[in-house]
């Protein structure tokens, strides 16, 4: 395939016909691609999202998630990088229906790092119709963690590592 870097469409950004990205170097003959990251999480948040997805079961819970260091927890592994992103946070759901109402848009919700989505169905796959981030985690009936499943922005499955660790201790500064 022969790209033309004076065509804008190609120059940056774009995907290849083969499914990369512009940007990613092309899979030499013989080495496999570098499989995706595997995404961390904390047991307690993991914990906290499927006893919502048990609740809101037969409706599906669509959850943004957030991230904190590996070096900011309170006892992280010892084996894992400090600078790992870990899934630690979420936002309500519900949260700023009235500001949505104001303005049209949903402006309560971040684009996040990452999603959790429920399946009632079953289904572990990702859908057409789910919302899309870095990292999806997926989770189906019975919701426990054996029934979760971890993808990237692509669809590709991704190893789901669960961390017993915990998040620093977050406050407000109220110096007003």
């Amino acid at each position: 395939m022969t790209r033309d870097p004076d065509d804008p469409n190609e120059a940056d950004g774009g995907t290849a016909d083969d499914g990369r990205e512009w940007n990613d170097p092309p899979a030499v003959d013989g080495d496999a691609p570098d499989p995706p990251a595997p995404v961390h999480v904390t047991a307690d948040l993991l914990s906290l999202l499927l006893d919502r997805a048990a609740t809101a079961d037969p409706a599906a819970e669509n959850v943004v998630l957030d991230a904190t260091a590996a070096g900011e927890l309170i006892d992280p592994p010892a084996t894992l990088d400090p600078t790992t992103p870990v899934m630690t946070h979420f936002y309500f759901p519900g949260a700023g229906g009235s500001v949505s109402a104001v303005f049209g848009m949903d402006l309560s919700r971040p684009a996040g790092r990452a999603r959790f989505l429920s399946h009632p169905d079953g289904d572990r796959r990702l859908t057409e119709e789910d919302d899309l981030a870095a990292a999806v985690l997926v989770a189906v009936p019975p919701y426990d963690r054996e029934h979760v499943v971890a993808y990237d922005r692509r669809g590709r499955r991704r190893e789901l590592v669960v961390v017993d660790a915990v998040p620093p201790e977050e406050r407000v500064d109220d110096t007003g």
